[in-house]
């Protein structure tokens, strides 16, 4: 393999690892995940087989509001015509109630995903749970950053999928207890009116 394939697949393993966390990989996907974590391996020996992502955050937000914080252009943007990329924020009136996380493994967020499969949620999961990778709801946003929050699905309907699913809490139970109480706090904080999305947790500069 030539050392541009090298970082091709390198670099695409997180979009990889996004889409695995919702629905399974096609096979050709699947082969470049494995040579792209195979890569990933040789280059830092220490890291753990998962490769990229250890644990996923599920976060909850409700009751923001996305607020324009671009800077002001200035003098010299106006001169070189520069663009004067926008930002913004999401705002919460209070964040100790509308923000909550929960956290689970990586492996473990595959096992939620094909429990959503078997109780027929398999095209809809996808839709429900939107998965990006080191997307903190305190950070500034780009264009496409707030794009991406207002197209978060609606949490009744999430709910309502939920509710419908066949046999859901019968094959939670049979999975786990751990599994119990994650699709509880993620369906009681959907009927609740939280947005729900699934932050993978990349690796931290001082692991590698």
């Amino acid at each position: 393999m030539d050392r541009e394939e090298s970082r091709r697949l390198a670099f695409k393993v997180p979009d990889l690892r996004k889409k695995e966390l919702r629905s399974k990989l096609t096979a050709s996907e699947q082969q470049e995940l494995d040579k792209g974590r195979a890569i990933m391996a040789e280059t830092y020996p220490n890291r753990t087989t998962e490769q990229y992502a250890d644990k996923v955050r599920l976060m909850a937000i409700r009751n923001f509001t996305i607020i324009d914080t671009t800077r002001k252009e200035s003098l010299f943007q106006k001169l070189f015509k520069q663009e004067n990329s926008k930002e913004y924020r999401l705002r919460f009136p209070n964040e100790e109630e509308d923000v909550a996380e929960y956290t689970f493994p990586f492996t473990f967020g595959l096992e939620l995903r094909d429990l959503m499969e078997d109780v027929g949620l398999g095209l809809d999961w996808p839709k429900m749970l939107p998965v990006d990778d080191g997307m903190c709801h305190t950070d500034p946003l780009e264009e496409d950053d707030k794009e991406w929050f207002e197209g978060f699905p609606d949490p009744s309907w999430c709910a309502g999928k939920l509710q419908e699913a066949k046999n859901l809490e019968e094959k939670a139970a049979a999975h786990s207890e751990e599994m119990v109480q994650a699709i509880q706090w993620i369906q009681t904080h959907w009927e609740n009116g939280f947005k729900i999305y699934a932050d993978i947790d990349p690796w931290e500069e001082d692991d590698l």
